[in-house]
């Protein structure tokens, strides 16, 4: 693989994990990715995750935490990105009233209802 190569990859891995950053997401969406394909677990990770890439190392993790859903897209060769209960709380901090995905943000439906 040649640095020109390497460097798109690099670039088009860092704009599918910002597509879907750390978001509320209904509990339908939720639930609908729990039976999409098995799930995989990360011990010591809460949630779960899509097994089938989204690309090279990217994947959507989804978590429930209290009354709330949570999913993202994460790279799991840099762990720091994964999504922790921390990472929920600080996220909750900075955005109270976040809207709450119905699906993907590229998809077709957009925020519930």
């Amino acid at each position: 693989m040649t640095v020109a190569d390497a460097s798109l990859l690099a670039s088009s891995r860092e704009a599918v994990l910002a597509s879907f950053p750390l978001s509320r997401v209904s509990e339908a969406f939720f639930d609908e990715m729990l039976g999409v394909l098995p799930p995989a677990h990360i011990a010591g990770v809460p949630g779960f995750f899509v097994t089938e890439a989204v690309c090279d190392d990217v994947h959507a993790q989804f978590v429930a935490a209290g009354s709330r859903f949570y999913g993202g897209y994460v790279g799991l060769r840099d762990r720091a990105g994964l999504i922790t209960h921390a990472r929920i709380a600080e996220f909750e901090a900075a955005h109270p009233h976040a809207a709450e995905l119905a699906w993907y943000p590229d998809g077709l439906e957009g925020a519930a209802s």
